[in-house]
């Protein structure tokens, strides 16, 4: 038996059934509810509206925990509400494409396209039968649901049936929207049409860049080999950050998913050494850290000998280019050079008939 089209009273065939949008004539009563699905429905062309207002606040029930769900919980993320009953088969047609394609792939993408985090909530309409509602749950593997049984979160929204949909941006720093915009109010399921309305909404959300800082080590630090601790802080902005690499110029040392972003860099060799820290988040973006630039050096040791009127200063470890100093007191000494070793590792000195300290330092 073919399927009627009951806006206009004629037959129609699957196929044509599968480029249509069908919404179900919501009713504040179960038995209305019911005959609509019976003898009520219209048929839309993928009804979409545009606005531009700003999504209220507002509290209903939490379907698993039977605690207070507010709107205004999921601050931080773009909100899609999925308004629906479970009486209504494209509801049903939507939930098993949203669960998928929305809900389960933005969790393991990371967020939307630009890092921001997005929160899927499914809001039953009906609460005439929760046996029936749970079934509907189950079978469609719905994660947050929430129940509305006097339709104060649904009517804001309504066009006048379901599935009923809404992309809210809920972060504050949004560059593109503001706080709490409705973004857009879809009507109706369409195969090939609904979701991607959807996906495209939420991927337009964006917000500033991370910023990534290289904490350690510290530009012009000396570091005793051979492992060296690198850290990193991210101020994410919003977004959802996939882990953090660190890299040796060109080289890769190792990649950090959860904070702190730290990471031992083993069997380090001596010598000038440039690191940077980087950033991932959403769609294939990064927010590189500036380089710091340090040595790796073994520590100074330092030795005094005599030879004949004279003293020798010599001294093993470090790198580079050296410079030797005297003081004539450690107590709030006062260094001042009195040879430069260049990178040479010892160097002949006077003796002087006055106490003396002698230190070399790594220019």
């Amino acid at each position: 038996m073919e399927p009627e089209d009951y806006s206009s009273g004629r037959q129609i065939s699957v196929s044509e059934m599968q480029m249509k949008t069908r919404v179900t004539v919501h009713r504040n009563r179960f038995a209305q509810a019911l005959a609509a699905v019976a003898a009520a429905a219209i048929w839309s062309g993928g009804l979409s509206v545009a606005r531009a207002d700003t999504a209220q606040n507002f509290t209903i029930v939490n379907h698993a925990t039977g605690q207070p769900l507010s709107l205004y919980d999921y601050q931080g993320s773009v909100i899609v509400l999925d308004f629906w009953a479970y009486w209504c088969f494209y509801c049903g047609e939507a939930a098993s494409d949203i669960e998928p394609n929305v809900t389960e792939y933005y969790r393991n993408a990371g967020g939307n396209a630009n890092g921001v985090p997005v929160q899927v909530i499914s809001v039953s309409v009906d609460c005439s039968d929760q046996s029936a509602a749970d079934a509907y749950i189950a079978q469609h593997g719905l994660e947050l649901v929430a129940d509305d049984c006097s339709e104060t979160a649904y009517s804001p929204y309504s066009e006048g049936g379901i599935p009923q949909f809404a992309v809210i941006n809920g972060t504050t720093n949004s560059l593109n929207f503001s706080a709490w915009e409705i973004i857009d109010t879809p009507l109706g399921y369409l195969t090939n049409y609904t979701v991607s309305q959807l996906k495209s909404d939420i991927d337009s959300v964006q917000t500033p860049a991370p910023v990534c800082t290289l904490t350690a080590p510290a530009t012009g630090a000396s570091v005793t080999p051979p492992s060296v601790n690198l850290a990193a802080v991210v101020a994410s902005n919003g977004k959802i950050i996939q882990d953090v690499a660190f890299f040796n110029d060109n080289t890769l040392l190792g990649r950090v998913t959860n904070a702190p972003y730290n990471l031992t860099w083993s069997n380090v060799t001596t010598g000038a050494k440039s690191v940077c820290a980087v950033a991932y988040y959403g769609a294939g973006f990064s927010a590189c850290s500036a380089t710091n630039s340090f040595i790796v050096a073994e520590p100074l040791v330092q030795r005094l000998s005599l030879q004949g009127d004279n003293v020798v200063l010599s001294w093993t470890g470090g790198s580079g280019k050296y410079q030797v100093q005297v003081a004539t007191n450690l107590y709030g000494a006062s260094w001042a050079n009195c040879g430069a070793a260049g990178s040479f590792t010892n160097l002949t000195l006077v003796r002087s008939n006055s106490m003396c300290f002698y230190r070399v330092v790594r220019e």
